[in-house]
This record gives C-alpha cells, structure tokens and sequence, in this order.
C-alpha cells in the first residue's frame, strides 16, 4: 500500500532506458524526472543516479521542485529499503515539504509500527501535520484516513501513557493519560459523526478516564458501521 501511495506522487510519463543516461539539470527543468519513474518504482535507480538527484535537491532554489525530485528518492528507497525510506522521508519533511499529508501520514504509521524502537511522540506529531492537510482527501478517503490518523495518535499516547507508568514517572503517566483521553474523544466524535462504531475508541477512552469523563452512558453502543 506505502509503495503505490508514493507512486501517485510522480507525474505520469515515459521512462527511458537507463543505459545512456546522463545527470540532467533536474532542478531547472523537472519535467524531465519522468525518466526515472520506472526505475524508481522497483528501487532500481543507480547510485549515481541518486547521487545527481541529490545534487541536484541542493542546487534548486524552489522548495517545489526539491519536493519533487526528493520524491523520486522516497519511491525508489521504499522499493527496498524501509528504513532509508524512513531517514528521506525525514529529511524530506523536516526540510523540504510538509504541505503533503500523503508523506505525513505513511510517516506516523512507521513511527508507530517501527520495529523494536517505535517513536510514540514522534507518530503523534506527524499525525496532527497529517490532519492539519486533511482537506485534500475526499470521500471514503478522507473519511478513512482521518479516522485512522485519529487512532494512531490516541494509541500512540496510550502507549506513552504505560510506558511512563510502568516506570513509575507519575507525572509524565497523568500528562499522557490526559492526552489519551483527549485524543481518544476526538476519535470517538470522529467515528460517530462518520456513522462508523466508536467502540474501540471508547474503550480505551474509558480506560484512561472513565465513561462519564468520555461523554459515554452505560448502555451506549457504537454506531453500525466500519472501516
């Protein structure tokens, strides 16, 4: 799924064979990135081919066009490589673009699901970027990806929340609690006001703050509905 979200992030064009390739000025004229997109979406660019881009991010003046050639780098990188996926991607919104919430949004999800030092706070962070540029989706889109945006940033905090109990910092526990509950509210109006069951997001609401600080009667029941 990351792969063909990225691929959408490339314009439409012929690819040319690699083998009389030679560094072009990408950053005065990047209409010619199209060449790459064949390669990049198998990971096949060169070294050298990622080297001119690089070059080529440095010299441009328009933050526009660093997006664009930054983004070949992303669909090559995830083609075989997360994690330096993971370092362009941060490079890319710490530096270049966060206007994107495509970018923003497939960040928070491998923050969150990173392999053996996942980055709690860090996924909360690019969740509100994400949510912030909501009004690009449209339709089931939109109506899924806020949604899922909302969870990841409600279990990310739970997350911090156990972790700073577990070690007993009382006061980074109730801080991360607070937020949980807060996090898990605005998930549950989400879900109801999109006719989708809020059951999850209330149990773990409830679980942070009890049913009556989370607006949830005793016999309440999500709405019918799913992702």
């Amino acid at each position: 799924m990351l792969n063909l979200m990225l691929l959408t992030l490339l314009a439409a064009g012929p690819a040319s064979a690699q083998e009389d390739w030679t560094c072009k000025d990408y950053a005065t004229d990047p209409s010619l990135l199209t060449e790459f997109e064949a390669a990049a979406s198998i990971g096949s660019l060169s070294q050298e081919q990622q080297d001119c881009l690089e070059k080529n991010i440095s010299a441009a003046e328009e933050q526009t066009t660093k997006g664009k050639m930054s983004r070949v780098l992303l669909v090559n990188a995830y083609a075989y490589d997360t994690f330096m996926w993971s370092k362009l991607v941060e490079r890319h919104l710490d530096e270049i673009d966060q206007s994107d919430p495509d970018v923003a949004y497939l960040y928070s999800f491998y923050l969150y699901n990173r392999p053996l030092s996942p980055k709690f706070e860090e996924s909360i962070r690019w969740t509100e970027v994400a949510l912030e540029r909501k009004q690009i989706w449209e339709g089931d889109t939109y109506v899924k990806r806020v949604s899922q945006l909302m969870k990841v940033r409600a279990m990310a905090a739970a997350k911090l929340w156990k972790g700073a109990a577990e070690v007993g910092n009382k006061e980074e526990a109730e801080k991360q609690r607070l937020r949980t509950k807060t996090f898990a509210r605005e998930w549950i109006e989400y879900r109801k006001s999109a006719t989708l069951d809020s059951t999850q997001a209330e149990l773990l609401c409830i679980s942070a703050a009890g049913a009556a600080a989370c607006a949830i009667s005793d016999d309440s029941e999500g709405e019918d509905g799913g992702e």
